[in-house]
């Protein structure tokens, strides 16, 4: 492979080849296949000891064996393919085989797609060997480089820069459409070598570590509202044994570049892929990491209980629910775990991993029965230009939260002073407000009680038989006499009598039953919804959806027909109302106003959606805070990267690299012409010098200053 590397290099940045036609060594012919260009023979001439591949590579091409190669693809081919497979990942090889043999009028054969395949194969690993050696002239550690260097407003940290708390914003999640039948590709036991992945090995490590640590696990309180998560995701327990990979369980960080990938084995979502994401993270990271998932809750509680719950505490990990996630929790849980009410995470949702899945779904037609050599190289190659793509959107995404930040400052602040005025209230009620809910459902666990104490039975079950009406009215009497000596006893020896609250709730229970049926069912619509990017899901959702509705509307009537009988009266819904239910606190309010809950402040709606409003402003404040250090640190690692390209190439050329320093260059000039560089461009990386007018056309470029212009004018603004 590096004869290879050298021989590619060379074809593309060194001198034209000389005329080897009267040289020594031996011709032999290939078929060689190109964009336009299609010959049956093609005569190169091989000298000694020279591989044939690194021949044919001098002539442009690459050939499908390593030893006898019959038939060779041009270069330009592979880089034109290359390049289509990164921004359209489910353009396979199969259909670039049919497109050139279309082209080319001859017929399509399974042969010439498996030999593509291989060409392209070997085309990769050239590629691959070629990005190491310009990690090690940059001096970038590849195991760490994803998580602690590709993202500079995350990673470039400056010496000056005002702290931020949490100082990094995570999001980690894991999607089954990136499933592999097992056994697929069992005669290609090739590994691909990618960054990305997490190994096996280390995976396995956390296998049942929170299970051997009973201990730890006992002293955590379970959170509720993951139940009903797991519940959601068992239809999926029957589907798993037929695949090897069963998805993909990766970290990103908030803007999008993607941080490290675990591969789930015949398995579903399981604590062990997390906990591997996790660990990794610290140990790159460090401290005052925050990571958002959709079972936070229950990943906080995993975390306390493994082993790394010890290196977890020392570096302040805070692990949230996700902002769209987080509204199918139950409202203590979004209380203690939704960025809304958190401090430091700005106006940040943590879905990125939801996004970055809409992406990688394209991939999911081509893997589902590759080898695991190449399950492994197109989901590497879709996320190496996810990444790239970042960079491009990195200024654009600053730019736009800058904007929405000041939009929501702008639009709410006046609406705030209005309310406090008229309320007489200040800042300090609205976090306030927040505690005594808090308080309010955490004391709740008295009535759980209650529950267990004074089981619901139906009254259907209570005759066992048919009574007349004379024995009806004799036992209502003896039933009025033992509660008259009952209470007589009460007065007399001064018995406690909060066990009638007991039993009002036991009358009321009917009614909670009904609201909470009702609450499953709309959450279980939510779930349905969050699972709608899914690949192939769509019509599984839509039927889901439908029988959901049916069920919501026969709930809804039980509700309507006992909300009237309640003491006090309970309002009337109707279907439009409730599923446009988005959080759980809602049915809260239902089931729990018998304790005068409606009366107290932050239960009002009014009042609640002023609260929302107070906590997006605050949080907006923490943006501009977090943006600004940000911006800086992408403007310093601009410079500070100008600087090591330049002094890279310098450095390769002066150890008689000057082919690696070509490829560095031709990179660097990319980066150059991205939307949004506003760094300095040094005409000594160029092979001629600029002339007058093409220096005053680059200085005229509005096209490739157009990010760098809005952004100066939103912190113009800012300033202002």
């Amino acid at each position: 492979m590096p004869a290879l590397t050298d021989t590619y290099l060379h074809w593309k940045y060194g001198p034209e080849s000389q005329d080897l036609a009267h040289s020594a060594g031996h011709l032999f012919s290939v078929r060689s296949v190109g964009i336009m260009d299609f010959s049956q023979n093609t005569t190169v001439r091989q000298q000694l000891n020279e591989p044939g591949n690194a021949t044919l590579l001098h002539h442009g091409l690459l050939g499908c064996s390593p030893i006898q190669p019959t038939v060779a693809i041009r270069l330009e081919c592979l880089e034109l393919y290359h390049q289509i497979r990164q921004r359209q990942s489910s353009f396979s090889i199969q259909s670039i085989t049919r497109v050139l043999c279309a082209l080319h009028n001859v017929t399509y054969s399974h042969t010439f797609r498996s030999q593509f395949t291989t060409v392209f194969d070997i085309y990769i690993q050239i590629q691959w060997s070629i990005q190491q050696r310009i990690n090690l002239a940059l001096n970038r550690n590849p195991a760490d480089w994803h998580m602690n260097g590709v993202c500079p407003c995350c990673a470039f940290e400056q010496p000056n820069e005002p702290n931020l708390v949490p100082r990094r914003l995570h999001s980690m999640d894991g999607n089954h459409s990136a499933k592999r039948i097992d056994g697929s590709g069992s005669a290609d036991p090739r590994i691909f070598k990618s960054d990305y992945f997490i190994t096996n090995d280390i995976v396995e490590q956390f296998r049942d570590d929170v299970r051997n640590r009973p201990g730890e696990r006992n002293t955590i309180p379970n959170p509720s509202c993951t139940d009903n998560w797991t519940a959601a995701k068992s239809h999926e327990e029957d589907k798993i044994s037929v695949f090897e990979q069963t998805g993909i369980f990766l970290m990103a960080c908030r803007h999008g570049f993607v941080e490290c990938i675990v591969e789930m084995r015949c398995s579903g979502e399981l604590a062990k892929y997390g906990l591997a994401a996790i660990d990794r993270m610290l140990d790159v990271c460090g401290k005052d990491q925050a990571l958002g998932y959709d079972i936070g809750c229950s990943s906080h509680k995993t975390v306390a209980a493994s082993s790394i719950a010890a290196k977890a505490n020392a570096n302040n990990l805070v692990i949230v629910v996700n902002a769209f996630h987080g509204y199918a929790h139950n409202r203590q849980c979004q209380l203690a775990n939704h960025p809304l009410y958190l401090n430091g995470f700005g106006i940040e949702d943590l879905e990125t991993c939801e996004r970055i899945f809409s992406s990688s779904n394209s991939v999911a037609s081509l893997i589902r029965h590759a080898s695991y050599f190449h399950w492994v190289q197109f989901l590497d190659l879709h996320f190496d230009q996810w990444d790239k793509d970042k960079y491009l959107e990195l200024s654009r995404f600053l730019h736009n939260n800058y904007i929405q930040a000041l939009h929501t400052i702008n639009d709410f602040t006046p609406l705030l002073d209005d309310f406090k005025l008229r309320k007489s209230l200040t800042d300090e009620d609205f976090v306030q407000w927040k505690h005594e809910e808090s308080e309010f459902l955490a004391n709740l666990s008295l009535w759980q009680h209650y529950e267990r104490a004074f089981p619901y039975v139906h009254p259907s079950k209570l005759y066992g038989v048919i009574w007349t009406r004379s024995e009806r009215t004799s036992a209502l009497q003896r039933l009025q006499l033992q509660m008259n000596v009952v209470e007589d006893f009460e007065h007399h020896h001064g018995i406690d009598p909060r066990y009638v609250q007991a039993l009002e709730y036991s009358s009321q229970r009917r009614f909670i039953r009904v609201v909470e049926e009702l609450e499953g069912l709309v959450v279980q619509c939510l779930f349905e919804l969050s699972k709608w990017s899914g690949y192939k899901m769509r019509k599984y959702i839509s039927k889901a959806i439908t029988r959901r509705s049916s069920a919501i509307r026969m709930a809804l009537d039980r509700y309507n027909k006992l909300a009237p009988l309640q003491v006090p009266p309970r309002p009337i819904l109707d279907y439009a109302e409730v599923i446009g239910y988005a959080a759980l606190g809602e049915f809260t309010l239902l089931k729990h106003s018998r304790h005068d809950l409606l009366t107290r402040p932050w239960a009002t709606p009014e009042n609640c959606e002023m609260a929302a409003k107070f906590f997006k402003v605050l949080h907006s404040h923490e943006e501009i805070t977090r943006l600004n250090v940000e911006i800086g640190r992408l403007h310093a690692w601009m410079e500070f990267e100008e600087k090591s390209m330049v002094s890279a190439i310098a450095a390769l050329n002066r150890k008689a690299s000057p082919l690696l320093a070509s490829e560095l260059q031709r990179q660097y000039a990319s980066v150059c012409l991205l939307d949004g560089y506003t760094g300095a461009l040094h005409s000594t990386l160029s092979s001629q010098e600029l002339t007058e007018e093409e220096e005053e056309d680059e200085e005229c470029s509005d096209e490739v200053h157009e990010e760098a212009t809005r952004l100066a004018d939103a912190i113009t603004r800012i300033i202002v």
